[in-house]
């Protein structure tokens, strides 16, 4: 059964680990619906995380949550993605959204988003 895009959270970040909507091993997604982008006919932001520096920050932060999500915009300018609504990739993500391997507010707040993103950061870090 496919999700329509009104069951998703403005702003609510699904995680999704390499394998699913991407096959870069060393990446993670972090993807959101923003429905005042794109002349307020609303926008997928697809933030693409390495494990270098989702580690760098964390440690800058000392492990806050509010300051690691406040700071990641900054760390990755120029390296993020926008998706509009009507495009068919835009379909393909509200279509794949609910699959996340984590989704804010469905399976925790950001504390527990951050965690998921250290564990898997720190997984990459010793492979």
């Amino acid at each position: 059964i496919m999700k329509s895009r009104r069951q998703i959270k403005d702003g609510a970040d699904a995680v999704f680990l390499p394998g699913k909507i991407h096959g870069c091993e060393d990446q993670i997604y972090i993807i959101y619906l923003n429905n005042q982008g794109n002349n307020e006919r609303g926008c997928f932001e697809i933030e693409i995380l390495d494990h270098e520096r989702i580690l760098k920050i964390y440690d800058e932060v000392e492990g806050n949550a509010e300051a690691f999500f406040s700071i990641l915009p900054d760390r990755f300018q120029g390296e993020w993605y926008y998706c509009n609504s009507g495009s068919p990739e835009f379909k393909e993500y509200v279509k794949e959204y609910f699959n996340a391997d984590f989704i804010c507010g469905r399976d925790g707040g950001i504390k527990e988003e951050l965690e998921f993103l250290i564990t898997w950061a720190r997984e990459q870090k010793y492979k």
